[in-house]
């Protein structure tokens, strides 16, 4: 890894106007988090496990020590109370979903009524959540910035962005839309600075793991 180098800030028509030479460290205390090896925690919703408990996925690790990755399964909507208050403080999270469901990358638009893929099958797609992670037909599939929601006159989520890695030319200007729907049904994991996890959250972290394979259905898809 590098020990020094330089960081050039340009302006919107690419043009350098300042230049800042750093260490890895000297540049994580400027404009880093200096607790980011424990400031941060995992979230999952997946309907196949045990709600409020903590989980360890085998062999998918943190490169930095070499250990599993840990998370708590919450609810979806107690995972949407923590995300809107992480973005009402314009702090960005770490999201992953199964993004080629009913996507429409023209449009940049993830919504579950974006195809009629039972008027033209002649059938209907009965599995919930649970039923399409144990089958293989679902899973955390590919990790964006999730970025902003959009919240009714009550405070409840109608839709929400995330910021891809696909290019400005993919989506709506390298982003995503996607309705409270589809997040429902298609989002899995967030990561969450600790300060907009409640109390009693951080608590389950204290359990010890329920320890998973590397082949659980939750992670096989993962890229």
């Amino acid at each position: 890894p590098p020990t020094e180098f330089d960081y050039i800030r340009k302006d919107a028509k690419g043009n350098p106007v300042e230049t800042e030479h750093h260490t890895p460290m000297s540049f994580l205390k400027k404009y880093g988090d200096e607790n980011l090896l424990s400031n941060y925690v995992m979230v999952m919703n997946d309907p196949t496990r045990e709600y409020y408990k903590c989980y360890e996925i085998d062999y998918d690790r943190h490169r930095y020590d070499g250990k599993n990755w840990t998370y708590v399964n919450l609810p979806v909507e107690e995972i949407k109370e923590m995300a809107i208050a992480s973005l009402k403080d314009s702090t960005m999270m770490y999201f992953s979903c199964d993004v080629g469901k009913f996507l429409n990358s023209e449009r940049g638009l993830l919504d579950v009524k974006n195809y009629d893929y039972g008027s033209l099958m002649g059938t209907t797609f009965g599995m919930d959540k649970k039923q399409r992670i144990q089958t293989f037909s679902s899973g955390s599939s590919h990790a964006m910035t999730l970025m902003a929601v959009d919240l009714d006159k009550d405070g409840k989520p109608v839709k929400w962005m995330v910021e891809n890695s696909w290019g400005a030319a993919s989506g709506y200007r390298g982003h995503l839309i996607m309705t409270d729907e589809w997040f429902d049904e298609y989002m899995f994991r967030l990561v969450l600075e600790t300060k907009y996890v409640p109390a009693k959250v951080m608590d389950l972290f204290k359990q010890k793991p329920v320890r998973l394979p590397a082949w659980d259905p939750m992670f096989a898809e993962e890229l």
